[in-house]
Formats: structure tokens, C-alpha cells, sequence
């Protein structure tokens, strides 16, 4: 056996460690993850916000949401969560789950009835990581 470090990704190794999980995984339940993005344009198509996600085992996965500066604070990053959330139920999602940095989004996520089910202090010395989940259905 010969055990490497690397600090550069290579995507087809990746891809196989990811897909060993996830054949181990299959074992216990079906593995079925369904990518997730939604974008939110300006009228010259540049994009001033969009979420990643995908949905998998009944779970909706928030994994990146971004809202350009000048468009914060108008609704825009609630209507890309609605919009995520509504195309998880139709996927068959009855809970979605997400975390943020302590300067980012936590009050964000709580006034749209995400519920805090954890903490992790630590990070850069002074920065917590909040994690939130929210019932669907």
C-alpha cells in the first residue's frame, strides 16, 4: 500500500473516492443525488445570484447560495431558497438542510423557519459555523 498526500485536486481520483462511498452507501439505500441550480440574472444575462444544491435520501442539501451585494436584502436570496425548497418537495424532499459562517446568512435562514441544530467554534480563531434544517412537508 502506498499513501500519498496531495494539496492539488485531480478530479478522476476524487471521482473514484466519492463513488466508493457512495457504493458502500447504496447497500443501506438507494443512492440517488439529483444536482440542484438556480440562477438569477440581470436583462444584459449576467448572473447576480444563484444556489447549488442537490437532493438526495428525502433531503434537500443548500450547499452554496450567493446573492450579488446590490441585490441583498430585496428578496431576491428568498426566492431562490423558495424556489429551491419547492423543487425539493417535488422531488419527494421532506426536510432541507444548510450551514452558514457566523457573518454570513444565520438570521437569513432562521427568519425563513430554518431551526439551528448546531454549532462549531473554531474557525480562523473566531468564526462559527451555524447548521440549520428545516421540515418540507
Amino acid at each position: 500500500m502506498n499513501y500519498t498526500l496531495h494539496g492539488t485536486p485531480d478530479e478522476n481520483e476524487e471521482r473514484q473516492i466519492i463513488d466508493g462511498l457512495w457504493g458502500h452507501n447504496d447497500h443501506y439505500a438507494p443512492v440517488d443525488i439529483q444536482p440542484l441550480r438556480i440562477t438569477v440574472k440581470d436583462e444584459s444575462d449576467n448572473i447576480k445570484g444563484g444556489i447549488i444544491a442537490r437532493t438526495w435520501w428525502g433531503g434537500l442539501e443548500i450547499q452554496y447560495l450567493w446573492v450579488e451585494a446590490e441585490y441583498r436584502k430585496k428578496g431576491v436570496g428568498r426566492e431562490l431558497m423558495l424556489m429551491a425548497e419547492s423543487e425539493g418537495v417535488r422531488r419527494g424532499c421532506h426536510f432541507s438542510y444548510v450551514d452558514t459562517f457566523s457573518f454570513q446568512a444565520c438570521g437569513f435562514y432562521k427568519k425563513l423557519g430554518y431551526l439551528e441544530y448546531g454549532t462549531l467554534d473554531g474557525f480562523y480563531r473566531k468564526i462559527i459555523r451555524h447548521y440549520l434544517t428545516k421540515h418540507l412537508c
